[in-house]
């Protein structure tokens, strides 16, 4: 309890200042304000590195300067104002893993693992980002680059349908499901792509991941800076754990989405627009029994 009324206490002085960043040193950790945000570091190894986010938590390493020294620093943060009374008490189980011996030497050598442990323990043991569906775009936009497109990855950046090409737009749907081919189409523009491209993995330890598909891109002149910048905007920054999560790709299929094609556009509607009063569209569609070309995965 007296790590949390600390805790609570630092929090408390940070509300009555206007810095963006202010750092209160207590015996073995920190108390820290950082760009608006209110939690707690430790110094770890600086060859060790975490960036991950749930719900309204952070957590994540970066190099500060702290009393005229540099310090690597694994900080636990929140950007929830009105939740920082409970949040302190997340950052005093934190840190009383910290203060054991034994734990914090788990954490120094594996920072990762307090992280699962605490989604794990918020009722967030089964959820994760869908890191396939992100491959299944970086994918595309290799498979389109080797076919000569002169291609835009637009998704990423608020556009309407994944990718715009000289021969039409993309959209892009995948699954890990073995069976099946249902999908979800998430608003009454994404079909107003000319194609869609239905990729279906598997896990595999050996298979590829974002971050393999990072340097295939790159490979093919795509600035490093603009793959990081669409995978900033699709919330898997740098150093998260879940680029690393690798899938074998079973099978691609690619339909013509043409008057044939099931779909839900605007003009689908009588004045060409959703009816008054209703914001948005999103409906599951089945691609089985449609008629699509099936890709050579070689061609990946």
């Amino acid at each position: 309890m007296e790590i949390t009324r600390k805790i609570r206490e630092g929090f408390a002085y940070f509300r009555t200042s206007v810095k963006r960043s202010i750092s209160l040193k207590e015996q073995f950790y920190w108390i820290v304000k950082i760009n608006g945000m209110q939690g707690v570091a430790i110094e770890i190894p600086p060859e060790k590195h975490v960036n991950e986010q749930f719900a309204n938590i952070y957590y994540f390493t970066k190099v500060y300067v702290l009393g005229g020294q540099e310090k690597h620093l694994l900080i636990l943060v929140s950007d929830h104002p009105k939740l920082y009374e409970d949040f302190a008490i997340i950052c005093a189980g934190f840190l009383e893993r910290v203060l054991d011996s034994e734990s914090y030497q788990e954490i120094q050598q594996n920072p990762i693992s307090w992280w699962h442990a605490m989604k794990e323990l918020m009722g967030n043991a089964n959820i994760e980002k869908a890191a396939y569906s992100v491959l299944a775009e970086m994918l595309s936009y290799y498979y389109l680059l080797k076919k000569e497109k002169d291609v835009s990855w637009v998704g990423p950046f608020g556009g309407s349908i994944d990718f715009n090409s000289n021969d039409g737009g993309y959209e892009v749907k995948s699954t890990i499901a073995r069976y099946g081919s249902q999908i979800t189409i998430n608003s009454e523009y994404q079909l107003k792509a000319n194609f869609l491209l239905f990729y279906r993995f598997e896990p595999d330890i050996f298979g590829i991941s974002i971050q393999d598909m990072i340097k295939k891109l790159v490979e093919w002149d795509v600035e490093e800076t603009e793959i990081e910048r669409a995978l900033e905007n699709l919330e898997y920054p740098i150093g998260s754990e879940i680029r690393k999560k690798s899938y074998r790709l079973v099978e691609v299929t690619k339909y013509k989405i043409d008057e044939n094609f099931p779909k839900i556009l605007p003009e689908s509607f009588i004045e060409g627009h959703l009816p008054k009063h209703i914001s948005g569209l999103i409906y599951k569609l089945n691609l089985e029994g449609l008629d699509g070309e099936v890709i050579d995965i070689k061609e990946f």
